[in-house]
């Protein structure tokens, strides 16, 4: 199996609350999410994400994260992704650091990877952890 195709999309995740704020003023009303889209010649297509908390709380920005996937994914292309170690290796010789730019390839290819062996990613990772597991929640720290 060989990857074929790789898209990139950007998505505006708008904030139920309406914006997260934190000291200094800075603020993030929309959440800048990139989503990719892993195609394979035999016809499986897997997805990731990555989306930063903007681009002034991490060293991570949206922008940043598809200018990488545009440097990576030609190199990419008919690269086994089920041989996710020797494709991180890859990746790392293409791009140095910015983790957060492959993650969202990584996690494409761990979803094809779960297909092509009918099992959910889960059990690749380990095993469920449980029925239910606690959530967390962030909460904006501006000053009330």
């Amino acid at each position: 199996m060989n990857i074929s195709k790789i898209s990139v999309f950007q998505v505006n995740l708008p904030l139920h609350e309406g914006s997260y704020n934190w000291a200094c003023g800075k603020s993030v009303k929309v959440f800048d999410s990139t989503v990719v889209r892993i195609e394979t010649d035999e016809g499986i297509i897997g997805h990731g994400e990555v989306c930063p908390l903007g681009p002034v709380y991490l060293p991570a920005y949206a922008e940043g994260a598809r200018a990488g996937i545009q440097v990576l994914a030609p190199a990419l292309l008919g690269q086994d992704p089920t041989q996710l170690t020797k494709l991180n290796r890859h990746m790392d010789t293409t791009l140095k650091g910015h983790p957060y730019v492959k993650s969202a390839l990584d996690m494409a290819c761990w979803d094809i990877l779960g297909q092509a062996t009918g099992q959910p990613v889960c059990n690749l990772l380990g095993g469920r952890y449980g029925d239910d597991f606690l959530l967390y929640r962030a909460i904006s720290q501006e000053a009330p």
